[in-house]
């Protein structure tokens, strides 16, 4: 048999070449391992931290909204007043006062007009599901004209889970009260503020509460008409 060349021989691979290669390989693999799973943990971090503020998005969306339409009457005879020291037929849970809004829509199906009475509650979560904190429930009343019997909600749902308090406060130009009343007062406070907390789970630290400003830009007419002489 023919012995094999010197040229053959320096062709193959040592063991120890091929320990060294496969270390490298390794440690390159493991590298890329811990960039792509780091990298799949930041991205649900993000989605989930997206999902959580969506709710809380829509919910102070549709408060804006409410209080950014709201109207109010000076004689009540109309739309009632904004009255937060004693509110007339509170409903159970009831958190601040009555909004009467002008953010209704007819749609050929109810026969009254388009503003809608809001109350905003907070209520014990019916689904079931007994997280931190209560359910934040906007009860929409349509009809103001009841014959017999004071206005009951025509719809009421769940905006926004996991709440623990809902403020109310009202800009008089100078301060931020927590009160107002048409009845008493000469006209609609200058800016609604709305404060809400959530509930923190259990073992994480509480948040600071999440604030919405809403200017009022409707103010009522308070000077006496006089006859042209």
């Amino acid at each position: 048999m023919k012995p094999p060349s010197q040229s053959n021989l320096r062709r193959a691979f040592t063991l120890l070449e091929l320990l060294l290669a496969i270390s490298i390989m390794s440690i390159v693999l493991a590298a890329i391992h811990g960039i792509f799973f780091t990298a799949i943990h930041l991205r649900n971090a993000t989605i989930n931290s997206l999902e959580a503020s969506l709710p809380i998005e829509e919910a102070l969306e549709v408060m804006q909204r409410d209080l950014a339409n709201i109207v109010a009457s000076t004689n009540g005879v109309l739309i009632g007043p904004l009255q937060t020291t004693s509110p007339t037929n509170a409903l159970a849970d009831q958190i601040g006062p009555d909004f009467y809004t002008s953010g209704g829509e007819m749609d050929g199906m109810v026969p009254w007009g388009n503003i809608e009475k809001i109350d905003y509650l907070l209520s014990t979560p019916t689904n079931g599901v007994r997280g931190p904190g209560r359910d934040l429930i906007r009860a929409v009343t349509r009809n103001l004209l009841p014959i017999t019997q004071p206005p009951q909600p025509d719809e009421q749902h769940a905006i926004l889970s996991g709440v623990r308090t809902l403020k109310f406060l009202y800009y008089d130009g100078t301060q931020w009260d927590p009160d107002w009343d048409t009845t008493q007062q000469t006209n609609l406070p200058l800016a609604i503020k709305v404060q809400i907390q959530m509930a923190a789970a259990r073992g994480v630290a509480a948040s600071g509460p999440l604030e919405l400003v809403v200017p009022m830009d409707i103010m009522l007419s308070t000077n006496p008409i006089t006859a042209i002489q």
